[in-house]
């Protein structure tokens, strides 16, 4: 029996793991055994620990690159891994930049195909920033490409952070999803709320037998697409002939915290809006001064969030962008603690 995939992807800050955490727990509540795949572009797991602390779900993560391009070999085996720990579903989250497309497309190889299903293709948009993506990006072709792609490549089109636009912006956001997909369902939400029910539907405990009358949750936009018949059987996931990076001017740099040294977090939102011009995301578990917890930082955009974190490691910081000058980035970094 194949275990249906869910992947999950959309351009940086748009609500992924937020909605990751609602199907993982509807996952639970349904008796399923998850599996999960998480990509991140940073050294350090951000997103992945969120999953394990929230939830306690086993994660397979691919760090510091993405799996469309610099991490795509090691798919194949973090596949194998979830697939040895026989889940009910597999979520795969990934990175910002990556072209979901290329993702489906090799998991109808041969040797996948006999073994998952692609269950859904669910790409987040982010209702504040979409439609400033095209202008703002416009000098990295490659990554507009990509952008496009998890659009075009979707079935289920979810446009997070509704509430903070109007509702005309609303309705041109929908014109720039439709000129890329006819055919997808579109939903429009806050804080990635959506009936994940329909998204499982179908899905049952392997010991559990099918309820009569359920079926897996069909979009107007039909399957996924597949790729054509006749490639080679490998549990390496390359794909044919040269392979292109799904981004180039993108780039993820870690910054760690002097041993002792904390932030205030009035200084870092300030370090935030210096680099507003290139900064596109960053998240981290930082320490405030006067022993107040651990706080999970989250940016994107140009909004701020914070919350507890029981995170025991050493502090850091990932901070993510485009055309970033690594030496005046540290050097700025250091600034900040003398």
């Amino acid at each position: 029996m194949r275990i249906p995939v869910i992947t999950l992807s959309g351009f940086l800050g748009s609500g992924k793991t937020t909605l990751l955490l609602s199907l993982l727990k509807e996952s639970y509540a349904r008796g399923l055994k998850p599996g999960v795949l998480m990509n991140e572009l940073g050294e350090q797991d951000v997103d992945g620990y969120i999953l394990e602390e929230q939830t306690g779900a086993a994660v397979e993560k691919l760090l510091d690159g993405c799996v469309c391009c610099s991490r795509r070999e090691e798919l194949g085996d973090s596949l194998e891994l979830l697939i040895q720990r026989h889940p009910d579903v597999i979520f795969i989250e990934l990175t910002g930049v990556a072209d979901p497309d290329e993702i489906v497309r090799s998991l109808h190889e041969p040797y996948w195909a006999a073994r998952l299903s692609s269950q859904a293709l669910v790409t987040l948009v982010d209702a504040e920033h979409v439609l400033e993506y095209n202008s703002r990006l416009a000098a990295d072709k490659q990554l507009v490409r990509t952008l496009r792609s998890q659009l075009a490549s979707a079935n289920l089109i979810i446009v997070n952070k509704s509430d903070l636009v109007a509702r005309d912006t609303l309705s041109r956001i929908e014109q720039l999803i439709r000129k890329r997909n006819a055919n997808a369902e579109i939903e429009f939400t806050a804080y990635s709320r959506i009936q994940a029910q329909p998204l499982l539907d179908g899905i049952v405990p392997k010991e559990a037998k099918p309820l009569p009358g359920r079926a897996p949750l069909s979009f107007k936009g039909g399957a996924l697409r597949k790729t054509a018949a006749g490639r080679s059987e490998a549990r390496s996931i390359d794909a044919p002939g040269e392979h292109a990076a799904s981004f180039s001017q993108v780039d993820a740099v870690t910054l760690a915290f002097p041993q002792g040294q904390t932030l205030p977090k009035a200084v870092l939102e300030q370090f935030f809006r210096e680099w507003a011009d290139r900064l596109l995301r960053a998240k981290g578990h930082v320490p405030l001064p006067g022993g107040q917890p651990v706080q999970l930082v989250q940016h994107a955009g140009s909004r701020t969030t914070w919350e507890d974190s029981r995170y025991p490691g050493s502090p850091y910081l990932v901070f993510i962008g485009t055309n970033i000058n690594g030496e005046q980035l540290a050097e700025r970094w250091s600034a900040l603690f003398r």
